[in-house]
Order: C-alpha cells, then sequence, then structure tokens
C-alpha cells in the first residue's frame, strides 16, 4: 500500500509537470461545464443522444462567451492602432476647459496630470505596447479554443467523472449529489445574472451612443464587460464618450450620453431591473439561493487581479463553489 501511494505521487507528479501549460484552461472548462450543469440537463430531457446534446451545450457557451470576447479583442486592437494623437489633444484642451469650473484648489491639481505634456508621454509609452496586444490576441484565441474543446469534453463525460467521484470520496452518493448540484446552482445563477445584466446594460448604451454615430456592437460589448467592474465600470465608457462629444462642439450629445447613462443604465437598469434578471434566473433554474451582490462584485475583482480577462469567469465560479461547501457542512 505504501509503495502503491508512492507510485501514486510520482505518476500524478509527472502528470502535473505535463498538463501545467494547461490547467488554467482545464479548470474554467470545468468550472464552466459545472455552471452548464441544469442546461445540460435541460437540454438532455429533450434530446437523448449525449453527443448531440454536449455539442449544443458547447456551441451555446462558445457563442455567448467568447464570441463577443473574440470580437472585443480584434476590433479592440484595431481601434487603438488607429488611435490619432491629434484627436486625443483636442480633447484635452476641451477638458481643460471644463477644468475651469471646478474649486480652485481641484483644478490646479488636476492641471498637474491633464495637460499636453503628460498625454503625449503617455501615448508614447502605450503605443510600442500596442503591437504586443495583438500577439497576445492570437494566445487567447489558442486558449479560447482549448477551453471550448475542454468543456465538450466535460460535458460529454460529466456523469462519468462524477461516478468516478462517488467511488473515491468518502460521501455517501445522496451528499454527493447534493453538493454538485447545489454547487451548479450557485453557479449556474451567478453566472447567468451576471452576463445577462451585462449584455442589457450594454444594450441599453449601444442604443445612445448608436444614434451619435459610434458603432453599436463594439460598444455595446465594451460596456458590457466595463459593467463588471464595480462602482466606475460604466462611467469607464460613458465619460470618455461624452468628453469626445463635448470636444467636437457636440455639447448637447455629451450631456444626452452622460445623463441616460446615469439615470437609464446605473439607476434604472442596474437597480430596478437587475433584481429582476436575478430572480429570473433563480425562477428558471429552480434556485433557492441567495446571492449578495456585493459579494459577486468582489469575487470579480478579486478574479480580475489574480487571472487577468479569465477572472470574470473564475472569481464567481470559485466563490460560488466555496459557498455551496458551506452551505454544504450547515445542512449535513
Amino acid at each position: 500500500m505504501k509503495f502503491l501511494t508512492f507510485l501514486t505521487i510520482v505518476i500524478g507528479y509527472f502528470v502535473y509537470l505535463t498538463y501545467k501549460p494547461y490547467l488554467l484552461d482545464i479548470a474554467i472548462a470545468s468550472l464552466m461545464a459545472v455552471a452548464f450543469g441544469k442546461v445540460s440537463v435541460l437540454i438532455a430531457n429533450r434530446i437523448k443522444n449525449k453527443y448531440i446534446v454536449s455539442s449544443i451545450v458547447t456551441l451555446i457557451f462558445a457563442v455567448l462567451i467568447f464570441g463577443p470576447i473574440l470580437y472585443f479583442v480584434i476590433t479592440a486592437g484595431k481601434f487603438i492602432s488607429h488611435i490619432n494623437i491629434e484627436d486625443i489633444k483636442q480633447i484635452i484642451l476641451k477638458v481643460q476647459n471644463l477644468l475651469e469650473y471646478l474649486p480652485g484648489f481641484l483644478a490646479d491639481k488636476a492641471h498637474q496630470y491633464i495637460n499636453l505634456d503628460n498625454i503625449v508621454q503617455i501615448y508614447n509609452t502605450i503605443a510600442p505596447i500596442i503591437g504586443t496586444l495583438t500577439a497576445k490576441s492570437a494566445v487567447f484565441i489558442k486558449d479560447a479554443f482549448l477551453i471550448v474543446v475542454f468543456f465538450f469534453f466535460a460535458t460529454l463525460y460529466g456523469k462519468e467523472i462524477l461516478g468516478f467521484f462517488r467511488k473515491i470520496i468518502p460521501l455517501e452518493n445522496h451528499q454527493l449529489e447534493k453538493l454538485f448540484f447545489s454547487t451548479s446552482e450557485v453557479m449556474s445563477v451567478v453566472f447567468y445574472s451576471t452576463v445577462f445584466t451585462a449584455i442589457f446594460e450594454g444594450i441599453l448604451f449601444g442604443i445612445i451612443v448608436k444614434i451619435y454615430g459610434f458603432n453599436f456592437l463594439f460598444f455595446s460589448v465594451m460596456y458590457a464587460f466595463s459593467s463588471l467592474i464595480p462602482v466606475i465600470g460604466g462611467v469607464i465608457m460613458w465619460g470618455p464618450v461624452s468628453l469626445y462629444l463635448y470636444s467636437i462642439d457636440n455639447t448637447t450629445g455629451a450631456l444626452v450620453v452622460a445623463v441616460y447613462s446615469i439615470i437609464m443604465i446605473s439607476i434604472v437598469a442596474d437597480t430596478f431591473v437587475k433584481p429582476m434578471i436575478i430572480e429570473y434566473v433563480k425562477n428558471t433554474f429552480e434556485a433557492d439561493t441567495e446571492l449578495n451582490s456585493l459579494l459577486i462584485f468582489f469575487s470579480i475583482v478579486a478574479g480580475l487581479s489574480s487571472f487577468g480577462l479569465w477572472g470574470i469567469i473564475i472569481g464567481p465560479a470559485v466563490t460560488a463553489m466555496f459557498i455551496s461547501v458551506l452551505q454544504f457542512y450547515e445542512k449535513f
């Protein structure tokens, strides 16, 4: 028995070394397979072929997650590469005019940072990074492809994997099933409510900027991603857009975008519509879990700081799994 334990440790170490470059991709795919567990069950109730079910769920996952991300990365790279320093200077000059309306000590402090010399220096620093971002896009596409592949197999062989864990984990079958489905339940509600809310707010922002000639799809996707950042997420989008409209002497458009974003998105959508979306998702998945929005925000921020862009997925997923385990201990 001691030899078997030693052999398992040695083999496990070499397995780790072999699959180390893909562990993050496997982890993301596995967590998402758990989050999509309810969807798989709903589709499996109507379609009995597990290969078709896994293919449909994987297609939904790929379109819902990586479709907007890939579009954003590629389009943003093109957009950044065409930024004109003269346009930025024009915007800065307009912003300096606005600073005159601030109290004296605030205006002086702001002028130290918002001036043409600083902006040119920042632009010259950022410009060489653009090529690196383009190269990173290729790596991102590779990771996205691997995650989709791993997700397909995790969905396809989910029951077999769960059956294996039933044999090696010292828990009763009903306890293990309860742990798995409660985890899937919490992750599903967190994931889908976050995604649907971001999509809804992104569409609202896309509508208003489309009126003033901006790309509807691109700015909808950008706002959807930025809305995941607590407190300042929306300002990151509507602030620059309003400043740009003001810099081209469209003061009315700048005010409309700012007021619309604050009232319709930050207040109406985030305060009143978001709880309705969460309730709808909970009813759809027949979940009885209670979600704390502040906890979701912190999990996204922590995930972003630890794992980068993938933290949007990993942060809430790991937090949801941890909550499920705690609830499991409470019940059993």
